[in-house]
């Protein structure tokens, strides 16, 4: 059975970041890119047509640009890579294998925009040199503990995604400057942890459900800046 065809420019998927899971239903054919367990046994040796072929025209462009952008930064060797809007699920295992000979140097990743549901604790021991790290716009809820190895972190951004406490883990990570929850469903904050943050500049906590207290949290109280959605103003009876 023939197998749908990337780029000629890319290597195979296949050896490339086996397994990759996205947000779009995988067309029937393309098992020979994922592990069976994440697909529906064959039935069609070539992409329907009309509505399925779109459809496959979408896998095959989400896959791609996935694959073409860890070439990229395994070939250039940059600090960075980002991988937004690319309709990932999880994290492609594959991807550890294909970045070994650069993890130590990656300073910067973009996961923004997909729909994550967790970060692994392997992604952050793996890639333990980040300064920068974009989650933002996904359905993450928590943080694994392994996220206060990352000893060099400087910014993270987890706006736009589904905390409903916030990731006190963060708190150990005495290297933050700037933690961004903006858009999500936080009511508490650990002052007191946050306060002993020396390198902390800014929390953003705007369009988060905070209790009333939490905006008597001024300077000198808090060390850093404190950003909060505006009151909503008492209806009038």
């Amino acid at each position: 059975m023939p197998s749908p065809a990337l780029p000629p420019s890319l290597p195979p998927l296949g050896t490339l970041i086996p397994p990759v899971i996205f947000s779009i239903p995988l067309p029937r054919g393309w098992n020979c890119w994922f592990p069976p367990a994440a697909v529906d046994p064959p039935s069609h040796s070539t992409p329907p047509a009309g509505p399925g072929a779109r459809l496959h025209k979408r896998m095959g462009e989400a896959v791609a640009r996935v694959a073409r952008k860890v070439n990229d930064t395994v070939e250039n060797k940059t600090d960075s890579l980002d991988l937004a809007n690319c309709k990932l699920m999880t994290f492609p295992i594959g991807i550890y294998k294909a970045m070994r000979s650069v993890t130590e140097g990656i300073h910067c990743i973009s996961l923004a925009n997909n729909e994550l549901k967790s970060l692994t604790s392997r992604f952050v021991t793996t890639f333990n040199q980040l300064r920068e790290l974009n989650l933002a716009g996904n359905y993450l809820h928590r943080l694994p503990e392994e996220i206060t190895s990352l000893l060099h972190l400087r910014a993270i951004n987890l706006s736009r995604n589904r905390f409903r406490h916030f990731p006190e883990h963060l708190a150990a990570v005495t290297t933050l400057e700037t933690i961004d929850l903006e858009e999500n469903e936080i009511t508490e904050v650990p002052v007191e942890k946050l306060a002993s943050m020396a390198s902390l500049r800014s929390l953003n906590l705007r369009a988060n459900p905070v209790n009333p207290e939490v905006r008597l949290l001024v300077r000198p109280l808090v060390p850093f800046d404190l950003l909060l959605s505006p009151e909503e103003p008492v209806p009038k009876a």
